[in-house]
């Protein structure tokens, strides 16, 4: 089912890039950032202390311009996503980091004010797709941690919303891009299932656990 969704993914980014050679201004970048990320709520066995948790986030991008303020920005990238939170297990208290991975597919448009040439702002909003890669859930009690296999209670896809802003800046051939985003997911991430701490069997009833977080990217683009 990954390997689908990556599949996926690929193909229609690669069929957006070759339809866009048609017509229209065309342009490619990368960027890279950090992600501040959360989920909505955290089980009802954990004590709602969470906070969120820093992750990577960086691909590539296509961007096709109908004229100078209106273009669509297809990306494809990798996003680390998660909840930091703990349990009570007797008396002792357990910190737990839930890491979910995914590759993302947004599908934004865009408008850009044209103020000045070298420098233009923008803003932009979209759907975006995702594939989970890997979920992993880091436990942690007094010295000793472990990382336990969170897959089989984690949403292999999510579905969500993207809106932010940023500017081109004119360097050289290309523009520098800086880039800040909302985004929200409407996907469980958890399901329900049971898991095992230490040989402790714990259990998560499936409810409003849904991927959000903030942004923050710089990259190039030609």
């Amino acid at each position: 089912m990954k390997r689908l969704c990556l599949i996926v993914a690929s193909t229609v980014l690669a069929t957006l890039i070759g339809n866009a050679a048609i017509a229209g201004d065309i342009s490619l970048g990368a960027k890279v950032g950090m992600i501040t990320a959360n989920i909505t709520q955290t089980p009802k066995e954990w004590e709602q202390t969470k906070s969120f948790k820093v992750g990577f986030m960086g691909g590539v991008y296509l961007n096709y311009a109908f004229n100078e303020n209106f273009s669509i920005q297809p990306e494809l990238l990798y996003t680390q996503k998660g909840v930091k939170d703990n349990l009570y297990d007797g008396f002792i208290t357990i910190d737990l980091t839930a890491s979910f991975d995914y590759i993302e597919l947004p599908v934004l448009a865009k408008y850009t004010f044209t103020w000045k040439e070298s420098f233009k702002p923008y803003i932009y909003a979209g759907p975006s797709f995702a594939a989970t890669v890997s979920s992993e859930l880091e436990v942690s009690a007094l010295l000793l941690s472990t990382e336990i296999d969170f897959s089989d209670l984690t949403h292999v896809t999510d579905f969500g919303l993207v809106a932010g802003a940023g500017f081109d800046y004119a360097l050289g051939k290309g523009v520098l891009v800086f880039d800040t985003r909302f985004q929200i997911g409407f996907t469980n991430v958890i399901l329900s299932g049971d898991f095992e701490i230490d040989g402790s069997t714990q259990t998560i009833d499936e409810d409003d656990f849904k991927n959000f977080g903030f942004a923050f990217m710089a990259g190039y683009g030609i």
